[in-house]
This record gives structure tokens, C-alpha cells and sequence, in this order.
């Protein structure tokens, strides 16, 4: 017998069944609840999102004492995509996110980032990014993946995947592909309802399945499993509560035999369908590993379903070799990435966050990420003697994935003396309109912001006013907002709406520099 399986037959079934739980917690620093999560339930994985990060020092000296608490170090995990999902936003370098990325049709680029991002990650004590997205993202009215997929063609998706789970891998964190078996052909949000699919086999296999059949032959570490339903495989429960899904179709039929994460079990997807008691016995019956509990964030829920586990586990419904298989697996992937205590300091850990070199390759690779889909009447780029009015969103969130935006910059910040601004709503009010269309005849050209206009027919009239023959229009989003303007509209991809993005804007928008970035899906 090995080390590790000795340690899983020595461990006691409180101990298993809390390394197959991951937990999310509120605040930002070691209080009672975390104690509870780590030193009471044991949680095999802890997650953090950006209302428990405060600064560089204080996200390290936290992770050092969960980490030292722990009798077994747990997984500190988050969703650091780049781009518009990122958790850590300040003290360290900000990444493109994916279809900016695919834009540049480089997939070194994404092991490059990649190793960056884990590198600074690391060092601050995080040993589990929930990243790369693997989805392929072939549905224009897809709410919740859309450009934080590479692109919309299978083959590409997977090449820039790997690449980005090697670069995550040389720098020591552990990934999870996500989201197996596919969100990007889905026109509903995960978080708030639960997608349908009836893809058969076939397509499956030629389309959604391509990035994790590669984990499966590349043996790269953890997969992350959806709460999409396929219909064809199982008809009763989404793929984080589907033994037929995960355990027949990922693991015995393609083969897989890496870490198995489930989204967050407190999505609406599977929260507003399934009791608790339901979400714990096919949940960990499913094949997958670790259970996240993101969402609700309730103390008293996570510790029934804590004690649920433990009672269907003592009843025999859910099997030991089910869970002594999970928690192998667990353990020798910390084993694999060193999940241990941290014993630096954060003096000796500032060196290596905002290198100067990591920094100016994001910027690079932003700007090399920007495209310009069109230019029918020559508007770029914008002379310094024009009159130039900058039409900027009032971003919100848009999917329950990201985090609210507070005092973002706008592109006029990175064009102050050239352009003058205006703000406005991501669907326009009367009076807002009336005042745009009141300023237009002073500008000789209109930079129009757009912000998912192809989702949202009030912005999108709003910009179909304006004379084509001086409006830009730059999209922050989904590159899909042409679909629903004048087909003349001089257009740009940025692909996200992140200070990096706008700086690159701005350089093309001026003639600082030539777009070199070309679409990774159709519009």
C-alpha cells in the first residue's frame, strides 16, 4: 500500500467526507466561521471571492493561517480567468481574458499568462485557480460564458486550454477545466436557471467534449463539471448531480481519472430544482470529488449539509470506496502541487508580485488583442483636431459570476486630451438620449461604447441613431454587438471592459498603434 492510500484508510469518515467539501466564507480575516470551516468540518478546499480580498498582505496573511491551521492544508482556491472574472484585481498583473487571448491567435500567449497569474497567485498562498474556461462558445445568446470562451471553434478552444493549464501547471496551481461537459451552446445563465440540451453523442464528441478528451490524454489535473442538463445522457439531473454523466460518461467511457470539482451546488440551476438532501446523496455519488458551496455562503446550511453527507455515508448510500476513491484522488493532487503551510513571509513574497516584465506582457498581448472589424468610411484614426465625444457605459454586473465594478476607469481616462465624455445607461433613458442627441452635431465623431447591445435592443437603438459616417463603435463585450447595428458601422472588438483593454483602445482609436487582433468567432 502507498503513502497516500495509507493516509485515506487512516483518516476517520468525519475527516473524508470534509476533504470532499469546499466551502466559501464571508470576511477577511481567520474568524469564526472559517475556524469552523477548517478546523471543525476539515473542508478540503476554501474559496475566496473579491468581498474577502482587501489587499495583497492581507489575502497572504490570511492563506498563511488557514494554511497553518489546517490539519490537512486545504485547497485555497478562486476564479482567476483574467479579463472580466478576476477575484484579485489590485497588487498584482492583470491578464486578458479568454476570447481577447484567442484574438490574438497565439496560443503561446496563454501559457505565458498563465504562468504569470500562477506564479503571483502562488505566491500569495492560492494553490487553485478554477481556470482556463474550456466551453466553446457558439451561441451568440449565451448570457454567462461568451467572451470568457477563446473562441467559438473546438480545436482552437482546446489548443489555448492546454497551453494555459501548462503554464498554470510549471508555476505550481492547480486547475480545473471548466465546464465539463459544455455551457457555450446554452442561451441560459447557470446561476439563475437551468440550462437544457439534447445534444446527442456525435456532437458531443466533435464539439463540446474536445478540451477534455485532451485533459483526459494529456492527464491534465481537474475538470469542473456543469450544471447544464443533457438531456440525452440523463434527463433527470444536471451534470454536477449525474452519476450517468460523470461517472459513466467522464470517467469509465472517455476515461478520465483527474480531480472532478462541481460548480457551485448553491447555483440556481440546481438550488431551485433540488432539495438539499437530493444535491448531497447524487452529488456525491456522481463521481465528482469536491462539492463547492459558493453561493449562499449560510454557516448553518453548509453544516447540514455536512452532517447529511456524514449520515448517507454511515447509512451505506453513499459507498466508502466512493468516497475513500474521491479523497485519494484529493490528497495526491496536494501532494502533487505541495499544498502545505506557507512559511515566508510577505516581505519575501513582494518581489515576486508586479513584475515589470509580467506586466508589459499582458499590455502586449492586450493590445495585439484589439480588433477592428471594419472601418467602411475611413474614421480611423482620430485626428487630434477633431472634435471627439467618448460614449461610455455605466457598467454593471451582468453575470453572477463576476463581481460588482466600483470606480472603474473609462476609456476617456486613457484619452483626456482628445475626447470629451458622456455617461449613460446600458439601456439609455429618454432623457439620457435626448441629451446625447443634443451634443452630437458639436463632434465630429462619436465613440460609442457599447456594452452587450446585441442583448440589449434599448442601447442598441440608441446607437442606431447616430449618423454612420462619424460613429465608432467600440464593443467591451460580447463582439456579437454588430449583429444588431447598420451593417456600415465602423466597429472594434475590445472584448472586455478592464483598465488593460481601455489603454489598448485608446492606442488604436488615436493611430498610436495599428489592430492587429482578428475575431475568434462569427458575428
Amino acid at each position: 500500500m502507498d503513502a497516500i492510500k495509507a493516509q485515506v484508510q487512516n483518516l476517520s469518515l468525519e475527516e473524508k467526507i470534509g476533504q470532499m467539501i469546499g466551502l466559501a466564507f464571508h470576511g477577511t480575516t481567520y474568524n469564526d466561521e472559517l475556524r469552523m470551516q477548517v478546523e471543525e468540518i476539515k473542508a478540503g478546499l476554501i474559496i475566496y471571492f473579491k468581498d474577502n480580498i482587501q489587499s495583497p498582505q492581507q489575502v497572504f496573511e490570511l492563506n498563511k493561517t488557514i494554511l497553518g491551521k489546517a490539519a490537512i492544508p486545504p485547497f485555497i482556491a478562486l476564479d482567476q480567468e483574467g479579463g472580466m472574472v478576476a477575484r484579485v484585481t489590485e497588487g498584482i498583473v492583470q491578464s486578458p481574458g479568454a476570447m481577447a487571448i484567442g484574438a490574438t491567435h497565439k496560443p503561446q500567449y496563454a501559457y505565458q499568462l498563465a504562468f504569470n497569474m500562477g506564479c503571483e497567485l502562488r505566491a500569495l498562498g492560492f494553490n487553485f485557480n478554477f481556470a482556463p474556461v474550456g466551453d466553446i462558445n457558439n451561441n451568440p445568446q449565451n448570457p454567462v460564458i461568451n467572451v470568457r470562451s477563446y473562441s467559438e471553434n473546438p480545436d482552437t478552444v482546446t489548443e489555448f486550454v492546454v497551453q494555459a493549464t501548462r503554464g498554470y501547471h510549471d508555476a505550481k496551481m492547480m486547475t480545473s477545466i471548466k465546464h465539463f461537459p459544455g455551457h457555450g451552446d446554452t442561451n441560459v445563465d447557470s446561476h439563475i436557471g437551468l440550462p437544457k440540451v439534447d445534444f446527442d453523442e456525435k456532437r458531443l464528441y466533435e464539439i463540446e467534449l474536445k478540451p477534455f478528451l485532451k485533459a483526459k490524454e494529456l492527464n491534465l489535473p481537474g475538470i469542473m463539471a456543469s450544471h447544464v442538463m443533457f438531456t440525452k445522457y440523463d434527463g433527470e439531473f444536471p451534470t454536477t448531480l449525474s452519476k450517468k454523466v460523470i461517472t459513466g460518461l467522464l470517467r469509465e467511457k472517455i476515461g478520465y481519472d483527474g480531480l472532478v470539482v462541481t460548480d457551485s451546488l448553491t447555483m440556481q440551476a440546481v438550488w431551485s430544482h433540488y432539495t438539499l438532501e437530493e444535491i448531497v446523496l447524487h452529488g456525491f455519488n456522481s463521481g465528482c470529488d469536491i462539492l463547492l458551496l459558493c453561493g449562499a455562503r449560510d454557516v448553518d446550511m453548509q453544516k447540514r449539509f455536512y452532517e447529511l453527507a456524514l449520515n448517507y455515508a454511515r447509512s451505506g448510500q453513499i459507498p466508502m470506496e466512493t468516497i475513500d476513491k474521491a479523497v485519494e484522488r484529493i490528497l495526491r493532487y496536494k501532494a502533487l502541487y505541495q499544498i502545505g503551510a506557507l512559511s515566508a513571509s510577505f516581505e519575501m513574497v513582494k518581489p515576486k508580485l508586479l513584475v515589470p516584465k509580467a506586466v508589459s506582457f499582458s499590455e502586449k498581448v492586450s493590445l495585439e488583442s484589439i480588433t477592428l472589424i471594419q472601418d467602411p468610411h475611413g474614421l480611423l484614426p482620430i485626428k487630434p483636431q477633431e472634435r471627439t465625444l467618448i460614449v461610455f457605459p455605466k457598467i454593471k454586473v451582468v453575470t453572477l459570476v463576476e463581481d460588482p465594478v466600483n470606480g472603474l476607469l473609462s476609456l476617456h481616462d486613457y484619452m483626456k486630451d482628445c475626447a470629451d465624455k458622456f455617461y449613460i445607461s446600458l439601456t439609455p433613458t429618454e432623457e439620457e438620449t435626448k441629451d446625447l442627441n443634443s451634443m452630437i452635431d458639436r463632434y465630429d465623431k462619436i465613440v460609442y461604447c457599447s456594452y452587450n447591445a446585441r442583448l440589449n435592443e434599448g442601447q442598441a437603438e440608441v446607437i442606431r441613431q447616430i449618423d454612420v459616417k462619424k460613429l465608432i463603435v467600440a464593443s467591451l463585450r460580447t463582439p456579437y454587438d454588430l449583429q444588431v447595428l447598420h451593417p456600415d458601422t465602423t466597429y472594434l472588438c475590445a472584448y472586455e471592459a478592464t483598465p488593460l483593454s481601455f489603454k489598448s483602445l485608446a492606442k488604436i482609436l488615436t493611430g498610436k498603434e495599428k489592430p492587429t487582433g482578428r475575431i475568434p468567432v462569427t458575428i
